[in-house]
């Protein structure tokens, strides 16, 4: 195929990746790919950014990678401050009886050194967007996809401009579809869904009232409401800096129930019930419609097409995985597309997209399924399964990798991340580290190169590791951690929680997950090293 960089006959301009779809992880895939030097096209059928704030929980790891880069520090700023230490409500209304209370923190843990977030989808994509641009992405908004067809070289599209209407041919070489859980690039694909289903509809009622009163000075993220005026299973969602908020609140498009029906008094009424105020004054702003379901996609991939975030799979609220995981999704996807375009690793990479997330995804389904109903009050039966450990599910889940061949023995898609193993496959720990002073992660020695670390004594793989990169013509970073080397390891756990001696070596993905290991000094090492960096990328040994 042609560089992407020069004109193809037919076309009007070509791109390495087209992105159809700019909400949360149709963005966050722009700028993940703008990080890594990749151009791309983004397509957004909307004029602008939803002012529903649908997710607003977004944990310790997709701030890992939102960290990586750059977008953490614009989030903080954003963040209301107040939230970060809110609280989700069971009650008969907001002025009436408290039934429970379940305090969130976002004050971190030894798992990460960085902080979860709680800010609003609405708040948070605007920065994701600014940030995208500002690393080179082309996002356009009220843009459309037409038509696209694929052959063995890449994706052909046909994109229309819904102002002008001006329509253009596009060549990609790959195409993410990030355009939500109706997906019609899915669908015209054929692929089909897998999982519990439709659970639900639900509304996102957006409306502007003043709720200083009732709040009564508390800090809260989401009240769950319970008496006769409301219906089974409401909401009153407050992560809107306070300007506006939103109830969600179930309908039955079924039974001939349609969103306008709550835009005048039905929907005042059900927030003065949702907030316990028989004549509060409520100017009802905008609603959105969404779908409660738990199902993952049957393949992530189909040749040059790929499925990112609610079109490749659904969760339940309970957890907020489903933004959590759209957004891991897409730093999966957004370093396999680079190494392949940049010529760094063979397409058979990109192969490990499904093979990766998939699994990962369905466990995740079910947990978030399971949680649901022991959680939802409009859920009923027993769950599928039994619930572990959140941290296992955010942070705990595991790849099997083909650099990993005893992984292929067992069916384990997490462990507990506060006992980490050090595995091929596993989210490489956090450890502290010390250089001139300054401490910081070996989280952040991640993010956009391959990085092999070794401990100590590791002096034969830093001797040969260069070499063996540039054999490759390989991006690697090497460093030496221990008492002496690179990094000083501030509270020694490199060696015990990496799985490693101090003659070992550790090689880590650009997402910061293992790839593989050696515990100890090898005989040859350049050539166990030039075997798992092979076969982590997809080439032929």
């Amino acid at each position: 195929m042609k560089n992407m960089n020069e004109e193809i006959e037919g076309y009007d301009e070509t791109t390495p990746v087209l992105i159809v779809g700019g909400s949360l992880v149709g963005l966050s895939t722009s700028l993940f790919l703008s990080w890594h030097g990749i151009p791309s096209i983004l397509v957004e059928r909307h004029a602008d950014i939803s002012p529903h704030p649908r997710a607003f929980n977004f944990n310790m790891r997709t701030m890992e990678l939102f960290r990586s880069v750059g977008a953490e520090e614009a989030i903080r700023q954003a963040q209301p401050p107040a939230f970060q230490s809110s609280g989700i409500l069971q009650a008969e209304s907001l002025v009436g009886k408290e039934l429970n209370w379940i305090t969130q923190n976002t004050t971190g843990s030894d798992l990460s050194p960085v902080l979860g977030s709680i800010i609003g989808q609405d708040v948070l994509e605007p920065i994701l967007h600014a940030r995208a641009k500002e690393l080179g992405g082309d996002l356009r908004f009220y843009t459309e996809l037409v038509s696209f067809e694929q052959d063995a070289e890449g994706v052909s599209a046909v994109i229309r401009d819904r102002g002008t209407g001006v329509e253009r041919r596009v060549r990609a070489r790959y195409l993410v579809a990030a355009d939500g859980h109706k997906s019609t690039i899915r669908k015209q694909l054929g692929v089909k869904v897998h999982g519990p289903g439709t659970l639900g509809h639900q509304l996102s009622i957006l409306f502007s009232a003043d709720i200083e009163g009732p709040l009564r000075g508390r800090s809260l993220a989401v009240c769950f409401v319970n008496n006769p005026t409301v219906r089974r299973g409401t909401s009153l969602v407050f992560a809107r800096n306070g300007l506006s908020f939103a109830l969600f609140t179930p309908y039955s498009p079924e039974k001939g129930e349609s969103v306008e029906d709550f835009a005048g008094e039905t929907g005042i009424e059900l927030v003065r019930g949702a907030v316990g105020v028989p004549d509060l004054p409520v100017e009802i702003i905008n609603i959105r419609p969404w779908e409660v379901a738990a199902w993952a996609a049957g393949n992530f991939q189909q040749e040059n097409v790929f499925f990112v975030g609610d079109a490749a799979h659904i969760t339940p609220p309970a957890g907020a995985f489903g933004a959590n995981t759209g957004i891991a999704d897409a730093y999966n996807l957004a370093w396999k597309l680079a190494f392949t375009i940049k010529g760094e690793a063979d397409a058979a990479l990109l192969s490990t997209y499904t093979t990766e997330r998939q699994p990962v995804v369905r466990f995740t389904v079910e947990q978030s399924f399971a949680m649901f109903m022991n959680f939802s009050s409009f859920a009923s039966g027993k769950p599928p399964v039994p619930t572990v450990n959140y941290d296992a599910i955010a942070f705990g889940y595991r790849y099997h990798l083909a650099t990993d061949p005893s992984s292929a023995e067992d069916q384990e898609w997490y462990e507990d991340p506060h006992h980490p193993t050090g595995r091929p496959g596993t989210h490489a720990p956090h450890v502290i580290l010390r250089r001139h002073k300054e401490e910081f992660s070996t989280l952040d020695l991640f993010g956009k190169h391959i990085v092999l670390l070794t401990g100590a004594e590791g002096e034969a793989w830093q001797k040969v590791a260069r070499d063996v990169a540039e054999q490759l013509k390989l991006p690697l970073d090497v460093y030496s951690i221990g008492s002496q080397g690179d990094f000083v390891d501030v509270h020694d756990r490199f060696l015990e929680i990496y799985g490693v001696k101090a003659t070992g070596a550790v090689l880590v993905r650009p997402d910061g997950f293992i790839a593989w290991r050696a515990e100890q000094a090898d005989a040859h090492p350049a050539y166990a090293l030039e075997q798992a960096l092979t076969h982590m990328l997809g080439r032929s040994s």
